[in-house]
């Protein structure tokens, strides 16, 4: 028996009636019933609820129970990674959402013995507390003592507590840090598990999203014993972080350091991490350059992409872009040329592409008229634009000329701040835009890790038929919504009536 059918048995068990008169009372079969209970087969989303509802089961174990088909339904690692994801993006939005103020004092541990004596010229220890105290303690001397603090990491995706130790020292506090890392994806032949990394993902963007933090990371995947230059200075400590004037080399097994004092060991390995990072690939790049950030000029095949607005590239003609890039822009032939090639690309993949998004950043599109690019490369879309663009997105929906799905925003809030691009199995584009003092931020986050791919793949696939979008006929109600509540509302910015407005805009999309 599986927990699930366990479970159901216990919660029938209590409720002291028998199959035949539980049955009854919901008017479901029996022997459908009594298949459920011995784990037989698993219940149907109706017959789900109306078990819950003759069990009278609480909130809360309702909840137990839908998690329990959840994981029979998809097994434990792919839920397991469905949730990391959902993490993942609730903790981008937290972080860029609000701005974090510097308000936290910073304290250094207090510790006696070896650990803190960090003036020796080398200092031994072993086991994994004690290591990661000896890391801790170091990025600490360096946060306080040093001038311009500066953190060199070349450690693997499972020690995620320096990541997470170097994020709670650095948020809310006015220090600021210089962040390098080379992360190691050590992955076996035959090891296609994803949580880990999916973990170790949610730390390296939280870390790259505080503004006190000058992030640049690299990481390389090692499917084999291959090494890369500069990793292997030693086989039983291949691993190694550097502070301004100290080096903590790693065993393997993350269970032994050894921490260095000795200038020439620090130059030793100061080599060898600019090697590393000459030999990897960016894993985070922060750019406010649009054509490193979308890889513009690139080719590409999009199947999915999740985002906070309608793709606006199916809307969006060579006519239309020229209206509304800004001809004063330095670089303004260039980049139209370069967002013509993308959008079209779009336009041509239409029908076959998933893209879901999120009615509360399209109505706050059609409060501002803004887009996710800086302001001063565009002019801000017109209300009969917008309302152009918005009828569009009902039609296509209507008569299924695209895959759209809306996010149900209050189960799962995808904000302005990201879009998620599944390219094919062998490159996944994560792109942050969000604000800070008033300066617009762009982060490209390029995934080439199988198993990351392949989690996120399954997790945007599985969207369609999850509780985390609007069944297709409510996502058309609100969009009707959206467009009788901003007719009325712009006919009185404008000055025309509403049926005027509908004319104007049925002629827009004549054109388009």
């Amino acid at each position: 028996m599986s927990l699930l059918s366990k479970k159901i048995e216990e919660y029938i068990m209590e409720s002291g009636e028998t199959i035949q008169s539980l049955a009854e009372i919901g008017n479901f079969n029996r022997t459908t019933l009594q298949r459920v209970k011995s784990g037989e087969r698993l219940p149907t989303a109706a017959f789900f609820k109306k078990l819950t509802r003759v069990l009278r089961l609480s909130p809360a174990e309702e909840a137990e129970l839908e998690t329990m088909l959840a994981i029979a339904q998809v097994g434990e690692g792919t839920y397991a990674n469905r949730q990391k994801i959902i993490e993942l993006i609730e903790t981008i939005s937290e972080l860029t959402e609000y701005q974090i103020p510097f308000s936290k004092e910073l304290h250094q541990k207090e510790t006696g013995g070896k650990a803190a004596d960090l003036d020796q010229a080398m200092q031994i220890v072993s086991g994994e507390q004690q290591v990661l105290s000896l890391i801790e303690h170091s990025i600490d001397r360096e946060l306080f003592q040093a001038a311009e603090p500066a953190v060199r990491l070349a450690i693997p995706y499972g020690f995620q507590a320096v990541y997470d130790y170097l994020f709670q020292q650095m948020i809310g506090n006015n220090k600021q840090l210089s962040l390098q890392d080379v992360l190691s994806l050590r992955r076996g032949s035959d090891d296609t598990v994803a949580d880990p990394m999916l973990g170790a993902l949610k730390h390296l963007i939280a870390l790259t999203l505080l503004n006190n933090v000058n992030y640049q990371s690299h990481c390389w995947v090692q499917q084999t014993d291959k090494v890369i230059p500069g990793q292997e200075i030693s086989a039983l400590f291949p691993y190694f972080i550097l502070t301004a004037n100290a080096v903590i080399t790693i065993s393997r097994d993350l269970t032994q350091a050894v921490l260095y004092q000795d200038p020439a060991f620090h130059r030793l390995y100061s080599g060898s991490f600019e090697e590393m990072l000459a030999s990897t690939q960016p894993f985070i790049l922060e750019s406010n350059d649009l054509f490193k950030v979308f890889d513009l000029d690139r080719n590409f095949k999009v199947e999915v992409i999740v985002e906070p607005l309608p793709c606006f590239a199916y809307y969006t003609d060579r006519e239309l872009l020229e209206a509304k890039l800004n001809k004063e822009f330095p670089y303004y032939e260039p980049l139209l040329e370069a967002v013509d090639r993308y959008y079209n690309y779009f336009r041509q993949v239409s029908r076959g592409m998933l893209n879901v998004f999120s009615l509360k950043n399209l109505r706050q599109f059609m409060e501002d008229g803004c887009l996710v690019y800086p302001e001063e490369i565009y002019h801000l879309l017109t209300p009969v634009e917008r309302l152009t663009v918005l009828k569009q997105i009902l039609d296509d929906l209507l008569y299924n000329r695209r895959i759209l799905f809306a996010l149900d925003d209050d189960k799962l809030f995808l904000n302005s701040a990201m879009e998620f691009i599944y390219e094919s199995s062998d490159c996944l584009r994560l792109i942050l835009h969000y604000k800070i003092e008033g300066r617009v931020i762009y982060k490209t986050i390029e995934l080439r890790e199988p198993g990351i791919i392949a989690a996120f793949k399954e997790f945007f696939i599985s969207l369609p038929d999850s509780d985390y979008v609007l069944p297709t006929e409510t996502t058309l109600a609100a969009l009707d919504a959206l467009i009788q509540e901003y007719e009325a509302a712009f006919s009185s910015t404008i000055g025309a009536s509403p049926n005027f407005i509908e004319k104007l805009v049925e002629s827009s999309l004549q054109g388009l």
